[in-house]
């Protein structure tokens, strides 16, 4: 006899339940080296986890070595890894996004094929999943191989965005998460071309639990993601979610106007009692920090509309050149 449960007053055999579908959204880029291990690791880890079904999306940004054929060798030997290849580089936002959108699993996790992020904590976040959170994040507590000026700036960036944002992202929180299908269905409907993952996830809300770990260092290749790649992060993080830094340099504007006035109600005065205006170098100074904040205004104006502009193209997020063990629609080729 097997154990059985019973439902709706019908008993039905454990055996027969149908087993929940976890997808792996897994963007890459050059990683022919590190895709056999990524096989290996994550194999490792659902073997261990017999009541769970499991599909492995590859989402590959346009790679220029052999990481297209690594993932058809794989394609070929396990079924459960599917392959999908851009048409040039769209960036690991837009990957995360592809991958939401063709994800059939119940619940879906982002996992970078680099593995800095540890494959083996995946048990841990499908139990807190069946635990009644709808996402689940990673949080770093150590970074293996930044260096001090990217840890200091990650720590500043997230100070600063939720200062200015109505959306709280807690510090260290990374794209290493497991979210539902409600929070992936939430997130699927946000049509937005400059894409922020981590603040949308957290924009759509639901009961969120959070992991620490520490980020493992990269063992082969190199990471794509540059310093002017990193700049560009930023200035999406922060234009993505608040208006705010039009509203600071408005608020200069003022002050400026005010200064302005108060000068010229003194030199009005020494003007009438036949005086020259004394501090010829304090003008000058006012007026090169006067040109900067209106440059730097100008600069920011011209980020949100820059933006808006792309908004309005409504060009596909994506194209998908290629892929192998799952069905492309016309709707999702174009994305």
């Amino acid at each position: 006899m097997f154990p059985q449960e019973i439902q709706g007053g019908i008993k039905i055999p454990l055996q027969n339940k149908e087993r929940k579908l976890i997808s792996i959204v897994m963007p890459a880029m050059n990683e022919e080296e590190n895709l056999p291990r990524a096989y290996k690791e994550v194999t490792e880890v659902f073997s261990q986890l017999s009541d769970y079904d499991y599909e492995v999306i590859v989402i590959d940004n346009d790679s220029t070595d052999r990481t297209a054929d690594v993932c058809a060798a794989i394609c070929v030997q396990d079924k459960k890894w599917k392959y999908v290849k851009f048409s040039r580089n769209f960036t690991s936002e837009i990957s995360i996004a592809a991958g939401l959108r063709l994800a059939k699993g119940d619940a879906v996790i982002i996992l970078f094929s680099d593995l800095q992020d540890p494959p083996r904590l995946i048990p841990k976040f499908i139990e807190k999943w069946e635990e009644g959170y709808d996402m689940v994040c990673g949080l770093l507590s150590k970074r293996a191989d930044d260096t001090w000026w990217k840890t200091l700036g990650a720590k500043f960036i997230y100070g600063l965005l939720n200062r200015l944002s109505d959306i709280k992202i807690p510090p260290h929180v990374v794209d290493f998460r497991l979210m539902s299908r409600p929070v992936v269905n939430a997130i699927n409907k946000l049509d937005e071309r400059n894409r922020y993952f981590r603040g949308l996830s957290h924009w759509a809300g639901f009961k969120t639990c959070i992991i620490p770990y520490e980020r493992q260092p990269r063992l082969k290749g190199k990471s794509a993601a540059s310093f002017f790649y990193m700049i560009d992060f930023v200035l999406r993080a922060l234009t993505s979610f608040s208006i705010t830094p039009l509203r600071i340099f408005s608020g200069f504007g003022w002050i400026l106007l005010g200064f302005a006035v108060v000068y010229m109600i003194i030199s009005l005065g020494y003007f009438f009692f036949g005086h020259t205006v004394p501090g010829l170098t304090t003008v000058i100074i006012l007026l090169l920090f006067n040109l900067a904040f209106i440059s730097l205004g100008i600069g920011a104006l011209g980020e949100y509309i820059g933006r808006i502009y792309m908004e309005t193209k409504r060009r596909p997020l994506w194209v998908i050149e290629k892929n192998l063990n799952i069905t492309i629609s016309d709707e999702e080729r174009f994305g």
